[in-house]
């Protein structure tokens, strides 16, 4: 018996060490990957259109951007020796075609485990449906959806191949989203997942705008997508994103400047805390919302030379200068999104929908323009906490 209970004991420890000692049996060998990281999609070229079934204005060009692991991949594509990263553009009437292109290019397996960024052209957004862009992103298994999803106001390809450093493009601008928290000019990361989620319930929403500028490549206001179409519909500036960024206060990175009274010296408030509280009302079937923001914060630079920062009076006109700019910034945005774009890219429809659920079912089809005509009040409250050790109080 004693005999059987020990075979027993090894038998089982042996089924326990067969899968550790097998090791990463799927593993492989990095330098024969393409490790993709970015991807960027044009309307075609006409200098890329050779021959196709398709009519030139339903062929995309597909830039997609590996990382370098080997100096000398494929043959066919054109050196860049001197960037840590290789750029192989394909057209196509699909995603698809123009991946299985690339298996005839490079002698490595492509593998999309790494990849962390979709740039979609203006041009592209405007004349199609988003969906179509995203939709083998979304099925495909290997695809992550962690990857940013971006606009370019020019060409998408051009974007992936503006860098003059050592860094890889796709890799950079994700990097910058990091920057969130630091500046209110920039947009919550937007990623596939959250993205899907979005045009599941059919919201008109925002994406991040990149462009090159002074040599740079910049995340620089935001491309608005219409819900019921997920077309592409306008921009919003950087001005105007801090509009939504104050009224959504999901970043603590804003700077306020106002002016001493009688001076143009500028004197700034960095914002240490934010919160805001958005409220639907409907009365006589009439809907309207009131949305409160706080912030709270110190002054953190001083152009001029007053002292006078101590006494209670002068701290209450600088929090009502404040509350007034950033008055001003909100009403910029809302006129741009009810009055010029009319559509909710702030997610106003969550708290009716929650709060008069009957009201939102009746109306969900038409949110839009409900949304746009809807009126809107807003308070701001300002408490500066600190005015930093420059200032003796």
């Amino acid at each position: 018996m004693k005999h059987i209970f020990i075979l027993l004991r090894r038998s089982f420890q042996l089924v326990i060490l067969i899968p550790l000692l097998a090791g990463c049996w799927s593993s492989r060998d990095i330098e024969k990957l393409d490790l993709l990281i970015g991807v960027g999609v044009d309307t075609a070229q006409e200098e890329n259109i050779t021959s196709s079934y398709y009519g030139a204005d339903s062929l995309l060009t597909v830039t997609y951007q590996m990382a370098k692991i080997k100096s000398n991949q494929g043959q066919n594509t054109k050196k860049q020796e001197d960037k840590p990263y290789t750029n192989v553009e394909q057209t196509g009437a699909s995603l698809i075609e123009t991946a299985r292109e690339i298996i005839q290019l490079r002698k490595n397996t492509v593998n999309g485990q790494h990849q962390r960024l979709i740039i979609i052209s203006r041009e592209v957004a405007e004349n199609r449906s988003i969906r179509e862009i995203l939709d083998f992103f979304i099925r495909e298994p290997e695809a992550r959806m962690s990857m940013l999803v971006m606009i370019t106001d020019g060409l998408a390809k051009d974007i992936l191949d503006y860098m003059e450093t050592d860094d890889i493009p796709s890799m950079h601008i994700y990097d910058i989203t990091e920057n969130f928290d630091k500046s209110n000019k920039l947009l919550e990361r937007k990623s596939l997942a959250k993205i899907n989620a979005l045009m599941e319930a059919q919201a008109s929403f925002i994406l991040q705008n990149v462009v090159q500028t002074d040599g740079e490549l910049k995340l620089s206001g935001a491309a608005v997508i219409k819900g019921s179409t997920l077309k592409l519909i306008g921009f919003l500036t950087e001005e105007e994103l801090k509009g939504i960024n104050w009224i959504t206060a999901q970043t603590n990175g804003a700077i306020v400047k106002v002016e001493e009274e009688g001076s143009d010296k500028p004197i700034i408030y960095e914002q240490e805390l934010l919160k805001s509280k958005i409220t639907p009302t409907i009365e006589d079937d009439k809907l309207s919302f009131q949305v409160k923001v706080k912030s709270e914060g110190l002054i953190i630079e001083v152009a001029t030379n007053t002292e006078s920062f101590s006494e209670e009076k002068t701290r209450r006109k600088l929090e009502e200068q404040i509350a007034e700019e950033i008055k001003k910034e909100i009403q910029t945005t809302l006129e741009r999104i009810q009055k010029d774009l009319q559509v909710d890219v702030i997610g106003f429809h969550d708290y009716v929908r929650i709060k008069y659920p009957e009201f939102w079912k009746e109306h969900q089809s038409d949110w839009d323009t409900i949304f746009s005509q809807a009126p809107i009040d807003y308070e701001v409250q300002i408490t500066i906490t600190d005015f930093g050790l420059g200032i003796q109080n």
